[in-house]
């Protein structure tokens, strides 16, 4: 019996291992899930899930030279969702982090923005530089208004990241602190 416990937990430990997701508990009531892959690791909410990349999103990502990673949502679908956390990876070219923004800005974030936009630059945690878009619009795949904030950051000036945040137009400042949260837990490796 002992040997079939043992057995079904190694089995359960790779297969969360292979998925790059892990939860555990913060010690104050609320779990975490862990997304690890492709050079990137951060905590999210343990309520979240990730979810099939929509087409059209990875199709625009994909002209800006990026790669959609995953995306994670509070909620059912893009249709039904209160939270949308999107991630994405490419290459910088020329070491300029500018470049690489303008890029991703052109193919994908100006197609969703539209009634405003604003345009920063930022440092994250453990210093990675940053160029932050916060803007309202429609949704590329849910054709939903939304407001989203958007960061694209690096390590080393050679891989360029984002994460994008977005909540049904109204929503996004009740989750800013959890936001915040998820970008202070953001490690390259």
């Amino acid at each position: 019996m002992k040997k079939i416990y043992l057995g079904v937990f190694a089995l359960i430990l790779i297969v969360v291992m292979v998925s790059g997701c892990t939860s555990q508990s913060t010690g104050n009531g609320t779990n975490l899930k862990t997304y690890n892959n492709s050079g990137i690791s951060l905590q999210y909410p343990g309520n979240w899930n990730e979810k099939p990349i929509p087409q059209n999103d990875q199709n625009l990502t994909s002209q800006s030279g990026f790669n959609m990673l995953t995306i994670i949502l509070e909620g059912n679908n893009l249709q039904d969702y209160t939270v949308y956390m999107g991630i994405g990876k490419g290459n910088i070219n020329n070491n300029n982090l500018s470049e690489a923004s303008e890029r991703l800005y052109k193919h994908y974030i100006s197609t969703e923005s539209g009634d405003y936009l604003i345009k920063t630059n930022t440092t994250l945690k453990n210093g990675y530089p940053a160029i932050e878009y916060t803007y309202g619009g429609t949704g590329a795949s849910s054709g939903k208004k939304l407001d989203c904030k958007t960061y694209i950051f690096t390590k080393d000036n050679k891989t360029a990241y984002y994460i994008q945040f977005a909540t049904p137009r109204g929503g996004f400042l009740q989750y800013k602190n959890i936001f915040q949260n998820i970008m202070d837990s953001v490690v390259i490796n």
